[in-house]
């Protein structure tokens, strides 16, 4: 597994970092594996959605408290 190069970062993504870099290789493993399995097709791709899924919620997640937080310091 290559090592994704991080070009930003901050305190409310850090702790997501490491999660989010094993859901993306899971998700391109998953995609992978349903082109060489094609009996197995439609599992490896409901795992890759459901990976999906998530990293899209989390992605949500972070901008919103990233958002919070900005709002919160500017206006004190």
């Amino acid at each position: 597994m290559n090592k994704s190069k991080r070009t930003f970062t901050s305190l409310v993504r850090m702790p997501y970092q490491d999660a989010i870099a094993v859901a993306l290789h899971c998700y391109d493993f998953h995609m992978e594996m349903a082109a060489k399995e094609p009996e197995q097709k439609h599992f490896h791709h409901k795992q890759a959605n459901r990976l999906k899924n998530w990293l899209t919620d989390m992605k949500e997640y972070i901008l919103k408290h990233e958002e919070t937080i900005n709002t919160t310091t500017t206006t004190n």
